[in-house]
């Protein structure tokens, strides 16, 4: 089975959508290391949902109200 990845050109269109200044830019090796940071937080956002829902004794299935409760500490721990 292969590795989940985001695409470093998928970061950088999302850097570029939010950058004010339009001659702003990223280097390679940065976009592959937020890339890796993207993804390490979304599953690390999954992975605390799925025991939240564990712990209340619900199913395995996630959604976004699950997200919603282990938000404000996920953002306070990254």
């Amino acid at each position: 089975m292969s590795e989940t990845k985001i695409k470093p050109e998928t970061v950088e269109a999302i850097f570029k959508r939010v950058w004010e200044r339009s001659n702003t830019s990223i280097r390679g090796d940065a976009l592959e290391l937020s890339a890796d940071f993207l993804l390490l937080f979304a599953k690390e956002a999954l992975d605390r949902a799925k025991t939240k829902r564990a712990e209340s004794g619900g199913d395995k299935q996630v959604d976004e109200s699950d997200l919603e409760k282990i938000l404000a500490q996920l953002l306070l721990d990254f």
